[in-house]
């Protein structure tokens, strides 16, 4: 058994900081922190709720057995500590025994529920539920007898996920899987209470009162313009609630015909993303840079399904020729993992990288040629990529249809679509090809190379190779850095060679701040507000 042992998050440093600030010895006021959410939050229920805005409240509101933080490190949260066992199978976690719901009134003596092992149990049931399925059913598919539970073929109790007394939980899988713990600080695995649920009939997390969470803050109001949450009395845990409130406009940019970040400049919210531009009272960190890939779908029948016509497409880029048919604000890259990537403090790109894809138009044809003739076809079916307009990348595609003629004597549609609908059909799975930002589940190489993990939601290609889960898996676990270097190494290898995502170019991402505000974590769609405050 492997033991991991976790550390708190603390608030200490922070509040050190402030105490050195001129007029420590004055009583500084904390002000609220606000931010602006581009849609309105329309549910709360975690087991259901997958839109990025429910998911930065709910992560605010709950607290699941692990808490990921801006830095992309896994720390306790409902659970102190857990082992693995040695084969990767089973995982057992230990809760504290002073977590709570936030049910009870300390000032009217009432008691606040504890948070159980059954809570946990009782999510995921929801999730494998076969009259209801859960959205987040398919990233936990390698829970033992999950298919056949969520199929109907057996009990849900029947569910590789079991209480063991009040505060231990047993996970088991039927294969290893190298995004468990990850999605385990997701918003699918956040808790439920059973007896709350029922009692909401049917409506549980639809409105304020509808709502049980177990974590740093409480709804104190919630309608179609803003989320307001404080801290939250019942709270006993790792997280430090340091403001006194959090408003989370909801589409107020589009409301006032205007932008987030123009509202952010005004003065009107605290924090939000930003391209890097822009000058006033703020300050502007770099966050992890993101990897824009050709990403083909796999879907079956395909010819894309097939690795040899993915390759032939791959090997017909000719990406020393792109000139300034790429915006500025992109770099190019051979990874499909960001150069910003770290393991243990070190450069992931010092300790091992992969081969990247080389312009091979010889190579490329007979690539195709195996591949139609393995399809008994002679030229591909109409087929399509489809680009954002917002990245400005029309230029680069009409580029790409133009080597594919060449070299292949294929033609591709190309069609650039206004970005929400990129984006809806992206989600959906629905593209053959797409130039595509590829989301990373933290700052880690297998934080990236998890995009392509069979089970994986924000596996946009659809791509499942059990090697590549298991190469992946025990780079998990690896015995040193330089080890889980060479593993994912070796998965980023497979990727490339079998043509699933051509890497193009990085973007650097960056968070504005305003001035005062300290404490920040923020990262994809994780925004911690315990330790932020806002001082004058």
């Amino acid at each position: 058994m492997v033991k991991k042992s976790l550390k708190k998050i603390t608030a200490v440093a922070l509040v050190l900081c402030l105490c050195l600030l001129p007029g420590c010895g004055k009583r500084e006021k904390n002000l609220s922190i606000r931010m602006d959410l581009q849609k309105e939050v329309t549910s709360l229920d975690p087991q259901f709720s997958t839109s990025w805005e429910s998911q930065v409240v709910m992560l605010n509101l709950f607290e699941g057995l692990l808490i990921r933080g801006g830095d992309g490190e896994l720390s306790p949260g409902a659970a102190s500590d857990y082992t693995v066992s040695g084969d990767g199978l089973t995982y057992t976690f230990h809760l504290r025994r002073d977590a709570l719901w936030n049910d009870g009134d300390p000032e009217a003596g009432i008691p606040s529920t504890p948070v159980t092992a059954q809570d946990f149990v009782f999510s995921f049931w929801r999730i494998f539920d076969p009259e209801v399925p859960s959205p987040w059913a398919g990233d936990f598919q390698a829970i033992r007898n999950s298919r056949e539970v969520l199929a109907g073929e057996l009990p849900k109790t029947q569910l590789g996920v079991w209480a063991i007394g009040e505060y231990t939980l047993m996970i088991q899988l039927s294969e290893p899987s190298p995004i468990l713990l990850e999605q385990l600080a997701g918003a699918g695995a956040l808790p439920c209470n059973e007896n709350f649920f029922r009692s909401t009939r049917a409506r549980y997390g639809q409105t304020k009162g509808l709502i049980l969470g177990n974590g740093p803050f409480s709804l104190s109001d919630w309608d179609s313009e803003a989320v307001v949450m404080v801290p939250s009395s019942q709270y006993v845990g790792p997280q430090e609630v340091l403001c006194p409130s959090v408003v989370l406009y909801t589409g107020r940019a589009k409301r006032q015909e205007t932008t987030d970040w123009q509202l952010f400049l005004e003065g009107k919210s605290d924090f939000c993303t930003a391209a890097g531009q822009g000058e006033g009272d703020f300050t502007l960190l770099p966050a992890q840079d993101t990897v824009w890939a050709l990403v083909f779908r796999e879907e079956e029948g395909s010819p894309l399904a097939d690795a040899d016509i993915r390759r032939a497409l791959a090997l017909s880029i000719d990406a020393s020729s792109f000139g300034d048919r790429v915006p500025e604000h992109f770099q190019r890259t051979d990874s499909l993992v960001p150069h910003s990537a770290a393991l243990m403090g070190q450069e992931y790109r010092s300790l091992a990288s992969a081969q990247p894809i080389r312009y091979r138009p010889e190579e490329a044809r007979a690539a195709l040629e195996a591949g139609l003739e393995r399809l008994e076809i002679t030229s591909l079916p109409k087929t399509t990529l489809i680009l954002p307009k917002s990245a400005e990348l029309g230029a680069l595609g009409g580029y790409f249809q133009k080597l594919w003629q060449q070299e292949l004597r294929q033609f591709i549609n190309l069609e650039i679509l206004p970005d929400d609908e990129f984006q809806r059909r992206i989600e959906a799975g629905e593209f053959q090809m797409a130039v595509t930002d590829l989301a990373s589940e933290n700052s880690t190489p297998m934080g990236a190379l998890s995009a392509f993990a069979g089970g994986s939601s924000r596996n946009l290609a659809g791509y499942h190779d059990p090697e590549f889960d298991l190469l992946l898996a025990r780079s998990q676990t690896a015995p040193d850095t330089r080890t889980a270097a060479e593993l994912c190494a070796q998965c980023e290898e497979m990727l490339l060679s079998q043509g699933v995502a051509v890497p193009l170019f990085t973007q650097q991402g960056y968070y504005a701040v305003a001035a005062g505000v300290t404490g920040l974590q923020w990262q994809g769609d994780r925004i911690l507000f315990s330790g932020v405050s806002r001082i004058l």
